[in-house]
């Protein structure tokens, strides 16, 4: 099996001239919209301009770079440098590639759901994950599942599901899906489907058990019907109801999101 490469990121922090050993131990932030770099766990780019990086404790930063810097990810000993370990977004702040070195023009927080979309374009650039622990382990193909917790889940590890707001919303094994308990999914148009069936069935556009919002990637949805004394599922007879509804977009749902 061929695996994607996953290169370290070395994050690093420049000390005040003078500084002792127990003044590196990071002083406060400058401003608080500042993260530590020490609580990076995987950084995504999506564009030559443009990382995503995700936190230890779940919060997702856009950092942009004032230059382009293509193929970030697959430099060796890549480094991201800034004064006494804070992200900030200035250009004090450098991503060190070795041969080149870009510097820090913004920062900004993001959510689940523009996470996952620079993830996607990651990947589908052929783009690699900078990680900084064992939190995902990640292959082209994986035994039917081929995807990354930030933008797909493993249809086999479904717990329940529900409606909102004209979207899906699935409980999933939190184990099996990156720590995230409950992802988003939405949907391609209405689905009227929905509301009135009481089953539901993820199927996957590329005959994995990854829903990433692919095309062929819909929710097939049935209602039990009594027929001749027995509750049997039955799917309804128009076309658009046996084919199921199209998945646009999937991302985890947040701790203190509303999963209802």
């Amino acid at each position: 099996m061929t695996k994607s490469a996953a290169f370290a990121l070395l994050l690093s922090f420049m000390p005040v001239a003078g500084s002792s050993a127990s003044d590196r131990n990071q002083a406060p932030p400058p401003a608080s919209h500042c993260f530590s770099a020490r609580d990076v766990r995987e950084v995504r780019q999506s564009d030559p301009q443009t990382l995503a990086i995700r936190l230890g404790d779940g919060a997702r930063y856009r950092l942009e770079l004032a230059d382009a810097c293509p193929g970030a990810m697959r430099a060796e000993g890549l480094r991201l440098t800034s004064r006494q370990g804070w992200i900030c977004g200035s250009n004090e702040e450098i991503l060190d590639m070795g041969a080149r070195q870009c510097a820090v023009a913004g920062l900004a927080r993001i959510d689940a759901r523009e996470y996952a979309e620079h993830a996607l374009r990651s990947d589908r650039q052929g783009g690699n994950v900078a990680e900084l622990a064992t939190l995902e382990v990640r292959g082209k193909r994986r035994r039917g599942f081929g995807g990354t917790t930030a933008y797909c889940v493993d249809a086999r590890y479904m717990r329940g599901w529900s409606e909102d707001k004209g979207d899906l919303i699935v409980e999933m094994s939190a184990k099996r899906s990156g720590g995230n308990r409950y992802y988003r999914m939405e949907l391609g148009g209405s689905c009227n489907e929905m509301s009135s069936s009481n089953h539901m069935q993820l199927v996957s556009g590329v005959g994995t058990n990854a829903i990433c919002g692919n095309i062929g990637d819909r929710a097939l949805f049935t209602r039990d019907e009594n027929i001749g004394g027995v509750l049997r599922p039955r799917t309804e007879g128009s076309l658009a109801a046996q084919y199921g509804c199209t998945i646009r977009q999937v991302y985890p749902l947040l701790p203190g999101e509303d999963s209802e």
